[in-house]
């Protein structure tokens, strides 16, 4: 089996390359599906090479490029393959899905580029996960970036240039932290591969590993979307293409975790329980903001990007509680919720890329972004409605889909350590656990708003959209179908995947997911909510044949019911910004128009409501005033003296040459 992996691996990213030529061959149609169809053969091929690691019996290969310079650049492994398979998976299905999306944007998007930066975007995030170095790591992860962003600004309007920008300057200060500390880890050896660097680490003086993990946590927590480097992420998802956007929550954000655990778990000394803690730290903040700021958002694309917030908040979470387990010499409690966070990371991968599919329908659809205009589509559309209901339940980590078990070990391995004979653990796990419960329980909340607003009731959009709304296409439907049931089965088959991640035998325990005491049947769960609906089902028939029932209008109390009387988004959420008032920040403000010009009292009034965020109020924003003063004084230096210009390059010199030598 291990025979065939170098030459899939090959395959795939040739035809990641193949299809970037293809997309430049022209505006014809022909050209967009040559496109997609190497990129999904290519994602294809590398669901092949990662199936074939998972069942070789050497687990971890490499697959080498000969050189007398430089060491082999490509390998794979368990842990890189579990990676590789989601970003196959993903790309093959955003592929069939954009052949008939983007058929109806060809006049808002150049297809040829946006085809071929899809390609460049999913080869980087390929590069990444197959590098054994930090050399072509480097080089993977900036053709990642740098294609990322031309996607945002890819229609040309001034918010996709702005988001563009901001996601521009924050990628490059990341990646300039993830290139110091590779440089401070290789000492002079930056072509050498991770073995090497694993080795140079264990020798680096003392100062060097923590300003080291530092810059990795940094750097990648800002392409995550770690608060308070997030800023970028609910400005740039929104503003893709739809495919884009599954691409870049689904997968690029666990390139990201990828990169993180790859340097904590396989490069990096054992982390210790401070390291840990400001892990856990970071990711209780993120959970907690970016679920909030969930529950409140009007727009439908940045309620999804704030809730990758709060999905990749979670899952540091649990990385912070694995590493501080292991620091502490709890090795079960290690092993569980780190298998539970990677068994997360899948799962959101799926369901997530699932939603931002979902939400090209139902901008298309409604020619809007905002939750306030819409509702009324799963009546035009019920079959997309159940998909899209599964997904939100799947979003909200109900059972009996895969995020909830990622959940309920994680909740179960706290409970369970609750006993230790240490207050200090205690009091991290028991504050862990509410701050986590909490989270839960808003998700629930900006899933429901969600749907809700969206599928339920009648159409909130004045133009009427429904009338004339587009059918989703048989490519939308099966890829939208197709994370539906992978989110589905991802419930049943939980031991199974988390066998595989701890790479044990899956068979004995193929039903069974059991933390300490507390077990539970994934299957069992799954045919006990099926009886429970079918029972309902039955039952609610049973009694709709009741001879004195009959069909009526809802009572309406003689007025007639039209969509204004239906809640909207803004009163949806006022629970919970009048709960939470002192740390969220939104701006109110109310528009009075008079009718008659006679009498003041008869007026139109609208009411609008702007959220704020702390960090760019507070820090990045006062930080750019900041630097764009200091340039302002800067610039005084340029003066137009040739001789004063020779001056500052003798002296750059002569500055370099001392630090150099």
């Amino acid at each position: 089996m291990s025979f065939f992996i170098p030459y899939l691996l090959f395959a795939s990213l040739s035809l990641t390359v193949i299809s970037g030529i293809a997309a430049l061959g022209g505006r014809a149609m022909i050209f967009h599906k040559l496109s997609q169809i190497f990129l999904a053969l290519s994602g294809l091929l590398g669901m092949a090479a990662s199936v074939a690691v998972f069942l070789s019996p050497e687990i971890g290969m490499r697959v080498s490029i000969a050189s007398a310079k430089f060491s082999p650049v490509f390998g794979l492994d368990l842990f890189g393959a579990v990676f590789f398979f989601l970003v196959s998976l993903v790309s093959v299905l955003c592929a069939v899905y954009a052949v008939p999306y983007l058929r109806s944007y060809r006049t808002t998007y150049h297809l040829p580029s946006l085809n071929a930066l899809v390609a460049a975007f999913v080869l980087g995030m390929q590069i990444v996960i197959v590098s054994t170095g930090p050399f072509p790591f480097m080089i993977g992860w900036e053709i990642m970036s740098l294609a990322s962003f031309f996607l945002v600004v890819s229609d040309r309007s001034a918010e996709s240039v702005r988001a563009a920008l901001l996601y521009l300057v924050m990628t490059h200060l990341g990646a300039a932290a993830i290139l110091a500390a590779f440089l401070l880890l290789a000492q002079g050896s930056f072509f050498a591969d991770f073995s090497l660097l694993t080795n140079l680490a264990g020798t680096a003086p003392a100062w060097v590993l923590p300003v080291s993990f530092g810059l990795f946590l940094f750097g990648f927590g800002s392409k995550s979307g770690l608060v308070p480097f997030h800023v970028w992420l609910p400005e740039a998802h929104p503003a893709a293409p739809s495919h884009v956007s599954a691409l870049m929550s689904g997968v690029m954000l666990k390139i990201a975790i990828y990169g993180f655990l790859r340097v904590t778990l396989f490069l990096l000394p054992p982390i210790g329980t401070t390291a840990s803690l400001v892990i856990l730290g970071f990711g209780l903040l993120t959970a907690l903001y970016g679920v909030l700021y969930a529950a409140l958002d009007r727009d439908f694309k940045r309620t999804l990007a704030f809730s990758s917030i709060e999905n990749i908040g979670l899952i540091f979470t649990m990385i912070g509680i694995s590493f501080f387990a292991a620091s502490r010499g709890l090795e079960v409690l290690f092993e569980v919720v780190f298998s539970a966070a990677v068994f997360f990371t899948i799962a959101h991968a799926l369901f997530k890329s699932g939603l931002f599919l979902i939400s090209g329908v139902v901008v298309r659809a409604f020619h809007s972004r905002s939750l306030e205009k819409m509702g009324g589509l799963s009546k035009r559309l019920p079959v997309f409605s159940a998909f899209f209901c599964i997904l939100a339940l799947a979003a909200a980590s109900l059972p009996p889909f895969g995020p909830f078990f990622g959940e309920w070990m994680f909740f179960q391995s706290l409970l369970g350590h609750f006993s230790l004979h240490d207050p200090f653990v205690n009091a991290i796990l028991l504050l862990t656990f509410a701050i986590s419960a909490l989270v839960g329980g808003l998700a629930i909340f900006a899933m429901v708003k969600l749907f809700a607003l969206s599928m339920l009731a009648e159409s909130r959009s004045p133009e009427n959209a429904l009338e004339h709304c587009e059918r989703p296409a048989w490519g939308e439907m099966f890829s939208i179908g197709v994370f539906t049931l992978s989110v589905l089965l991802l419930g049943p088959f939980a031991p199974a995947v988390m066998a595989l991640i701890r790479g044990e035998a899956a068979v004995p325990s193929l039903w069974l997911l059991s933390v300490g005491s507390a077990a539970i049947q994934p299957s069992v769960l799954l045919l006990f909510l099926f009886a429970c609906v079918l029972a309902v089902w039955i039952l609610r028939r049973l009694m709709s044949r009741v001879e004195h029932e009959r069909a009526y209008h809802r009572w309406d109390c003689g007025a007639p019911v039209n969509a204004s009387m239906e809640y909207t988004a803004t009163a949806f959420s006022a629970p919970i910004r009048f709960f939470f008032r002192l740390i969220l920040r939104t701006k109110k403000s109310v528009d009075v128009l008079p009718v008659l010009a006679t009498n003041p009292w008869i007026a139109s009034k609208s009411f609008n409501m702007n959220l704020r965020s702390i960090w760019m109020d507070f820090g990045y924003l006062p930080l750019g005033r900041f630097f764009i003063g200091l340039s302002l004084q800067v610039k005084k230096i340029q003066s137009g003296n040739i001789r004063f210009y020779l001056f500052l390059i003798f002296a750059a010199l002569i500055l370099t040459l001392r630090i150099a030598l």
